[in-house]
């Protein structure tokens, strides 16, 4: 996860002069809701050190713009902090604000979960030797590492996509604008992650510099989350389950399900403790155990009422799209600004992902179940509808009579059967901002607006692609897990049925990883290093196997070079990394 951030500064960079010199013919005046400027203020107006009371505790509330919060501790001879920053960038302006607190040295570091923002400043408030000599631990919980590496893992190309789209990081500076749950949305910066040198696996209590903790699992938005609670001076402190916003259980860049009963479980452990402070990564400190208490409790109810109400209207039979319509808002009753506001959850971009990830993608109508192809679908309707120029025609009537959905759907026809229909594509982008203008959400904005620019031609997604991977391999990555990455790699229309078995030796780590190509899969397992028995056995470095992936050398240059030395058949070692698809293509959101 942690590349999501680094992601966004590529993404950035990469369009910049892929821009085209055309101006949109249909103009669309830029509007901002007001509660989406009110909003923003708790991020732009509210920046800043915030101590909690007479408690030695401060957070550091997105200084810079950066996203998320840092949570300081100051015990009888050293420092605790929970998160630390988004970027080595961020933690240097953290490292400068807690000078200002106390010259204790950190003690310990909690990483409240897997997502970046979270963990990567980390090398500005401690060293690497610090944290290897035990001076300073590093603790997580025990599935930290694994989420992280899981979540931008075997679908980091379309991950890195969506989240370009999500996080407005591709919108021109006119259109910039904040991110709804926690910061102004500021793009650049470095990886300062330490990884973690303590891993906790159940609810705990630990004693640092003097203070008690207790740590508790909660897995609201991340499995990997926990808060803690320090009775000494009534406080918890949580990650990402409690914001200046609804709650954001279904992400649209693209994640797994997210489940409401952790979100609710977390918030529920809050009420328990009744706490009199409650910090947070994502909000300035609140005292006062009846206000906590009815924020808290209005936020899990809130997600409770979405997810249940949802089942109820599931077991009526009702679709994703019918979903999304039934829930546009929260009933009144649940509006608590801000903290149920949909400026980063919003009901309708969450409900239908109940139907989707606990039922199915299918509907039910035995029609959905294999739609017509796109393109004959699109062909025959434009037919029936008089043709394009009269679709077209239609689409912009319907546009200027404030419908910009229908035009949008009109013209998204008119796009499938011929791409390069700039007049359509331009319609279709004027109705995406006409839309979009109008969203208090930003994800949602951020979507439809970064939409426009791909139809308008601005966005080169095959040139983002080619930079996101290009930073992301340039890590050097352990030799199972670039092995094991090949599996999604395979081009069955080339492989078909090819049997090919083989053993890679790393000389540096003394690992033998089998691997087996058959029927267009591989399956990884152990093989024995007798070249009786697999094909062949290619020896080389973990750090060759990484240039291989990221096709700085082939296989048939190792082995002239002398990088990598094969016994057994070489040309089956050759033509088994020739099977792995490594083309980048681009990745259109609205151009299908």
């Amino acid at each position: 996860m942690k590349i999501i951030y680094l992601v966004c500064t590529f993404l950035l960079m990469s369009i910049s002069g892929s821009l085209t010199a055309e101006e949109n013919p249909y103009y669309v005046e830029r509007t901002w809701p007001d509660y989406f400027l009110e909003h923003r203020k708790l991020f732009s107006e509210k920046q800043g050190v915030y101590k909690a009371g007479p408690n030695p505790v401060w957070t550091f509330h997105t200084l810079g713009g950066f996203i998320g919060n840092t949570t300081v501790i100051e015990g009888d001879d050293g420092l605790i902090v929970y998160d630390t920053g988004v970027s080595i960038e961020h933690g240097r302006l953290i490292a400068k604000e807690i000078k200002k607190i106390s010259d204790k040295p950190i003690k310990a570091i909690f990483y409240s979960h897997h997502h970046t923002d979270h963990y990567n400043g980390t090398a500005s408030l401690v060293s690497e030797g610090d944290v290897s000599s035990g001076r300073v631990k590093i603790f997580s919980w025990k599935n930290f590492e694994a989420e992280k590496d899981n979540e931008f893992g075997d679908l980091l190309p379309r991950q890195a996509i969506g989240v370009a789209y999500y996080s407005g990081s591709l919108l021109p500076p006119e259109d910039k604008h904040y991110h709804g749950c926690c910061s102004l949305n500021v793009v650049g910066g470095n990886s300062g992650y330490i990884p973690p040198t303590d891993l906790i696996d159940k609810d705990t209590e630990m004693e640092i510099a003097g203070v008690k903790f207790n740590v508790f699992h909660t897995g609201g938005e991340a499995i990997s989350e926990f808060g803690i609670h320090i009775p000494e001076y009534d406080m918890v402190i949580i990650g990402d389950e409690f914001f200046y916003s609804l709650a954001n259980i279904h992400s649209i860049r693209g994640s797994k399900p997210r489940l409401p009963e952790n979100y609710i479980t977390a918030l529920d452990r809050v009420r328990k403790l009744q706490p009199e402070w409650l910090l947070g990564s994502h909000i300035i400190p609140i005292q006062g155990k009846d206000r906590i208490e009815k924020y808290i409790t209005t936020s899990r109810d809130a997600i409770q009422y979405l997810w249940d109400q949802s089942i109820r209207y599931i077991n009526k039979g009702y679709t994703p799209l019918e979903l999304q319509y039934k829930f546009k808002a929260l009933p009144s009753y649940l509006d608590l600004v801000p903290f149920t506001r949909p400026t980063y959850g919003t009901p309708w971009l969450i409900t239908p992902e109940f139907y989707t990830g606990w039922v199915s993608w299918f509907s039910g109508d035995s029609v959905d179940m294999l739609h017509s192809e796109p393109q004959h679908q699109a062909k025959k309707y434009v037919e029936m509808m008089g043709g394009r120029e009269k679709v077209l025609s239609e689409a912009r009537q319907t546009f200027d009579d404030g419908d910009p959905q229908l035009a949008a759907e009109l013209v998204s026809m008119l796009i499938k059967l011929d791409r390069e229909d700039m007049d359509a594509r331009y319609l279709k982008a004027a109705c995406l901002r006409k839309i979009g203008y109008q969203q208090v959400n930003s994800i949602a904005r951020s979507w439809y607006l970064t939409g426009a620019l791909e139809l308008e031609g601005k966005l080169d997604t095959r040139e983002i692609l080619k930079s996101t991977m290009k930073m992301f391999q340039g890590e050097l990555h352990p030799a199972r897990d670039v092995i094991d990455s090949w599996r999604y790699l395979v081009d069955a229309e080339s492989a078909k049925d090819r049997h090919i078995s083989l053993v890679f030796e790393l000389s540096d780590t003394k690992e033998s990883i089998g691997v087996e190509l058959r029927h267009s899969i591989i399956e990884v397992q152990s093989f024995s290093t007798d070249p009786k028995i697999s094909d062949a056995v290619v020896i080389l470095s973990t750090k060759t196997l990484n240039k291989i992936n990221r096709n700085e050398i082939t296989v048939e240059d190792g082995i002239k070079s002398g990088e990598i030395s094969v016994k057994g058949d070489k040309l089956a070692a050759i033509e088994f990394v020739g099977y792995l698809d490594r083309e980048i293509t681009e990745i259109n959101m609205h151009l299908r």
